[in-house]
């Protein structure tokens, strides 16, 4: 089973990965492969001589990116390599793992069994991790098997057309609003539907993968994703089946963003930009240990050590654990445990 890692401009939280890939992870026949949209070269160099298994795959869009990545500095145009990761998807083994660059593995894991159930059973999407929240686990029964747990999702409907109507594009005459007073459209009905949908953190069937991306028009909309999840759903009826693993065996970090998109939440003076850029060059110098905290979050106070002592002095430590503070509390808001 081939495992694919979305990367952009993180390596220092990339090493983690693959680190914890090599600890925990048996592999079989599988690939590695890195699907980079920005990283400067320099650093993915230091990753190949680390990882030499490793395969690198850049986007099209990484020359342009890489850049302003290499000046700690936001793209002028943020293009989403969409078609990377379904063009790999297409290319990948049957079944396949896709994370992101700030996930890593925190128990064992046999690949080659894990594929057995799986392709035994039809299964078409696999959780990994679900940061402790179970609405996103909603089902109206479960089939526990080895390895995974195999779920009947609890949707509120099956029917595109409804979904349609309830969750995603219709909102004439302010009818979201009214469903949302009727106890129909709510968050926790809502949330069910990451039963049959990810965005990354799981084992794809690649076919379903694929379908998850019609009409995508190179950006990413989680309700179109849905959209079409159900879609297949409705077609393959009780065809295909969803599951997630026995226990969460992945973990997510919360020590960074890729990107700004965390900004309309937190209004403090913190670039991910140019912190990335900081935390990526003392990585790239031996001068913070990222791997020693596993398999906890990247320790804190080794980040803070750089952020003070950084020449610049153009993020104050205080302000970026406000923001991890900001960030965290994103997530246990809607019912995510963090450690």
């Amino acid at each position: 089973m081939d495992i694919l890692i979305k990367s952009y401009n993180r390596p220092y939280y990339l090493d983690r990965c693959l680190f914890s890939i090599n600890m925990h992870v048996t592999l079989g026949n599988g690939r590695i492969l890195i699907l980079d949209d920005g990283t400067p070269q320099i650093y993915l160099n230091k990753i190949k001589e680390k990882y030499p298994n490793v395969i690198i795959k850049k986007s099209v869009f990484y020359e342009e990116k890489v850049l302003f990545t290499t000046e700690g500095k936001r793209p002028e145009k943020y293009n989403i390599p969409i078609n990377l990761w379904v063009d790999s998807a297409n290319d990948a083994t049957e079944n396949f793992i896709l994370i992101e660059d700030d996930t890593w593995f925190i128990d064992a894991v046999n690949l080659d069994m894990v594929d057995d159930e799986i392709t035994r059973h039809n299964v078409a999407l696999t959780k990994l991790y679900w940061i402790g929240n179970d609405s996103i686990n909603q089902n109206k029964k479960e089939t526990k098997l080895r390895n995974i747990v195999l779920l009947t999702p609890k949707l509120l409907t099956k029917i595109p057309a409804i979904y349609y109507f309830v969750f995603y594009k219709f909102n004439c005459f302010k009818i979201r609003k009214t469903l949302r007073f009727l106890k129909i459209n709510t968050h926790e009905k809502h949330l069910a539907y990451r039963t049959i949908y990810a965005v990354a953190g799981m084992i794809f069937n690649k076919n379903y993968f694929a379908k998850l991306w019609d009409g995508h028009q190179n950006n990413v909309d989680e309700g179109l994703q849905i959209y079409n999840a159900v879609k297949v759903l409705k077609k393959e009826k009780d065809r295909i089946k969803f599951a997630r693993y026995h226990h969460e065996i992945l973990r997510t970090g919360f020590m960074s963003s890729a990107t700004n998109q965390h900004k309309e939440s937190y209004k403090g003076n913190v670039d991910m930009f140019a912190f990335n850029k900081i935390i990526n060059e003392a990585w790239l110098y031996n001068q913070i240990d990222v791997i020693s905290s596993l398999p906890n979050d990247i320790d804190s106070q080794n980040i803070i050590k750089i952020l003070d002592n950084n020449s610049q002095k153009n993020i104050s430590s205080k302000d970026w654990m406000n923001w991890v503070e900001s960030f965290k509390g994103f997530y246990t808001q809607i019912g995510c445990k963090i450690d």
